[in-house]
C-alpha cells in the first residue's frame, strides 16, 4: 500500500481568483504550477480522454493499477484531525473571507463542517481544474497540528499511506517568507528555503524528517508538520522529485513540487 505520488503546494487564499479579485493575475504563474503538480497525480475521473489527465470510461481504465485509489489532502491547522469527506466543505469564512467550495454538496446540512484554510485551498486546487467529469476514487482530508512533533508526523504519514492501495497525497504548506522577516533572520530563512528546494527537487524524505520544529516556527515556515507527514508516507518508496515553482515565489515561502514513482519502482499489489 504505497504512496505513489505527491503534489506539494502552498495555500495563499489569493490563489483562488474569486478571492483575489482584480489581483488574481498576480499569482497566475504560481497557480499554474500548482495545477501542473496536481495534474501529475493522475487523479482518475470519468469522462473523455484528455492528454495529461487520468480520464477515461473503459473498464480497463477504471481498473488501471497505476492510478491512485485514494487522494489524501494534508494541511496544517491548530489541531490534528481527520475530516469526513462526505460532510465537509471548503470555506474561508472563519478567516473573514466570504468564499465557500462545496465539493461534497453538504453545506447547510446538519453536522456539515468547514475545512481549515490549508485543506480548503487544497480541495479547490484539486477539484477546480482539469477536464469536467466526476471523480471515481476516494478523497480524504487530514489536518496536522502546526506544532506536532516530527515522530508524530511520520507516524501519521505512514498511517495515511496504509489506508489504501496506491495512495496519492496533496500536501499543503508554506516555507519561510524571507521578504517579510526581519533582516536578522532573513539569512537563516533563505538557507532554510534552499534546503527545502533541494529536498523537494530530490524527493528527499530524510532532510524533511529532520526539519526542526522550533526553527521552522521561528522562521514562520508553517508547512513543516505537513512535509514531515509526507516524509513518513514516502519513506522507503522510490519517488522522483521535480521542483515546479520559480525562485521568486520561494521568497514568499511558496513552493510547488511533484513527486512521482520512478519507472523502475514496482507497484505494491497488496
Amino acid at each position: 500500500m504505497p504512496l505513489i505520488a505527491a503534489a506539494i503546494c502552498p495555500h495563499p487564499p489569493t490563489l483562488i481568483p474569486a478571492v483575489a479579485g482584480a489581483a488574481a493575475a498576480e499569482l497566475d504563474e504560481l497557480r499554474a504550477a500548482c495545477v501542473e503538480s496536481i495534474r501529475r497525480l493522475r487523479i482518475p475521473k470519468f469522462g473523455d480522454a484528455t492528454e495529461g489527465w487520468a480520464i477515461g470510461r473503459s473498464r480497463e481504465f477504471v481498473s488501471d493499477p497505476t492510478l491512485p485509489n485514494l487522494l489524501v489532502i494534508v494541511g496544517g491547522d491548530d489541531t490534528t484531525l481527520a475530516y469526513d469527506s462526505a460532510t465537509t466543505f471548503g470555506s474561508l469564512r472563519r478567516y473573514g473571507i466570504v468564499w465557500d467550495w462545496d465539493f461534497a454538496w453538504c453545506q447547510g446540512e446538519q453536522g456539515a463542517l468547514p475545512l481549515p484554510l490549508s485543506l480548503s485551498v487544497g480541495l479547490w486546487l484539486a477539484t477546480a481544474h482539469g477536464p469536467p467529469g466526476p471523480f471515481f476514487k476516494r478523497f480524504a482530508y487530514q489536518s496536522v497540528s502546526f506544532d506536532a512533533p516530527p515522530e508524530e508526523c511520520a507516524a501519521l504519514g505512514k498511517d495515511l499511506a496504509a489506508q489504501d492501495a496506491n495512495v496519492a497525497m496533496l500536501v499543503i504548506g508554506e516555507a519561510a517568507p524571507t521578504e517579510q522577516l526581519p533582516t536578522s533572520t532573513a539569512h537563516r530563512a533563505a538557507l532554510y528555503n534552499r534546503t527545502l528546494a533541494q529536498a523537494f527537487a530530490h524527493a528527499d524524505t530524510t532532510t524533511l524528517s529532520k526539519l526542526d520544529p522550533v526553527a521552522s516556527s521561528t522562521l514562520k515556515a508553517s508547512g513543516r508538520a505537513s512535509w514531515q507527514v509526507l516524509a513518513g508516507a514516502a519513506e522507503g518508496q522510490k519517488l522522483e522529485g521535480r521542483l515546479i515553482s520559480d525562485p521568486r515565489s520561494h521568497e514568499s515561502g511558496f513552493f510547488v513540487a511533484s513527486w512521482t514513482q520512478t519507472a523502475s519502482a514496482p507497484l505494491d499489489a497488496a
